[in-house]
């Protein structure tokens, strides 16, 4: 597996956390992860978040033997940015180390070929993207006022249409990707074994068990409760200090 740091630097918030990056960095590619994580930590409990960070902390976790927490870490680097390639492998291969192997459900094929053209970019990549269009269509159409030739002009406004349809949907896939950046509606379970019970409390039946590392979408919530969902439709209620929202 390559378990590559990301070792450029990031525009950090102040000197003290462009420090921190530097040490926690070295401090890993001499196998002190432990060292390394208490120092990526307190990046990100300074309010920094970043694909590179989040990449690293579960490279980390996962040299660390925790499972959890290194897949609750490359869900969090997806989550910023899905089209990171080593986030993705490093996922896959965490995910052989648990326990649970839940089946996904079907999904229609069409949404599928969405998904998977919004994820070729993060929301900032696909934002960069609509601004290029943007100003793709304002010379078109200066082409299209402007044009010697009504050919000219046609073929300047027909293109200028289709480059605006693309804009639409460069701008429709980085707003999507930056409300899921920001939602909290997926978790990961960080605790050996939990128990999914019927009802939010501690004397309902237990549905099924779900162990380290699964992830879960969380659809309710009920005090110390939760009702989630897995990838196969199974519902129930586990609580909340069992899981960790990604």
């Amino acid at each position: 597996m390559m378990l590559l740091l990301a070792f450029s630097f990031v525009n950090l918030y102040a000197n003290e956390n462009g420090e921190l990056w530097t040490k926690a960095n070295e401090a890993y590619s001499v196998g002190q992860y432990e060292t390394a994580l208490a120092d990526y930590s307190k990046i990100e409990e300074v309010g920094y978040e970043s694909y590179k960070l989040y990449y690293n902390m579960g490279n980390a976790w996962y040299k660390l033997g925790n499972m959890g927490k290194a897949i609750l870490y490359y869900e969090k680097a997806l989550k910023l940015n899905p089209a990171g390639e080593d986030a993705k492998n490093n996922l896959q291969i965490a995910k052989l180390r648990t326990l649970d192997k839940i089946d996904v459900l079907p999904e229609f094929i069409l949404t599928t070929w969405i998904k998977d053209i919004r994820n070729m970019m993060s929301s900032n990549g696909w934002g960069y993207t609509g601004v290029g269009l943007f100003v793709v269509v304002c010379i078109l159409l200066l082409l299209f006022k402007f044009a010697p030739t009504t050919g000219g002009r046609k073929l300047s406004f027909v293109l200028a249409c289709v480059v605006f349809l693309f804009f639409i949907f460069a701008m429709l896939f980085a707003f999507n990707l930056r409300s899921n950046a920001n939602s909290e509606d997926y978790a990961v379970v960080m605790v050996p074994v939990s128990n999914v019970k019927s009802a939010p409390n501690s004397t309902g039946n237990n549905l099924f068990i779900l162990h380290e590392g699964s992830k879960v979408e969380i659809l309710e919530e009920a005090g110390k409760w939760r009702r989630i969902e897995i990838s196969d439709g199974r519902q129930g209620w586990l609580e909340s200090k069992d899981i960790e929202v990604i």
